[in-house]
């Protein structure tokens, strides 16, 4: 299982999303989806606009409210309608080197919603930086296995895990979803230089 370092466990426990800006029975699943993948690869571009900048040309570039701004870190709260999100950067020496953005599911609308969110972008991933290298689901309890229509709850249990990576030029990107209590949907950008001196 991949580490998530720039926002940590106690974090997430602690954090409350935004109030919603439209109750989810005015939206549909295609919609919600398309809308994870839309703010999920705007976040990505963000990255590689700003690799290499200072916090404080983030500050000035990034909207929305910051949570934590210290240490190296700069993370931003968001929300999905009722879901919220956390927007992390962390510099090395004044400079971008990695990226986190973390969708959490708060309250439960759908059960297998967030791996609808899971498989819209990694699609969308694919469809730029081709296949991923890794690529795997992983049961670490097959009790809602033979049951598909399940498989969001195995999920949020954290008996199921999807993952996958894709390696660029730049550096990593991988793309996960687990859970503990609720699904956490993950996707992390780090570059080649940063990965090697950690």
């Amino acid at each position: 299982m991949m580490a998530f370092p720039v926002i940590g466990l106690a974090e997430l426990a602690d954090f409350q999303p935004p109030p919603a800006t439209a109750p989810f029975d005015d939206v549909d699943d295609a919609t919600l989806q398309a809308e994870v993948t839309k703010q999920a690869l705007a976040f990505l571009d963000t990255l590689h606009r700003h690799w290499g900048e200072a916090p404080a040309r983030l500050r000035t570039a990034v909207s929305g409210d910051i949570e934590r701004d210290e240490q190296g870190k700069l993370i931003y709260l968001r929300n999905i309608h009722d879901h919220g999100v956390l927007e992390g950067y962390e510099f090395r020496q004044e400079s971008l080197v990695r990226g986190q953005y973390i969708v959490l599911q708060r309250p439960l609308y759908g059960l297998n919603e967030f791996i609808g969110y899971y498989t819209s972008l990694k699609q969308a991933l694919s469809a730029v930086y081709g296949e991923p290298q890794l690529d795997r689901v992983v049961w670490d309890n097959d009790l809602y296995q033979p049951i598909p229509d399940y498989w969001g709850v195995a999920v949020m249990i954290g008996h199921l895990h999807y993952h996958a990576t894709w390696e660029t030029a730049e550096g990593t990107i991988a793309l996960e979803l687990t859970g503990n209590r609720h699904s956490k949907l993950f996707l992390e950008f780090k570059s080649v230089r940063e990965g090697s001196e950690t």
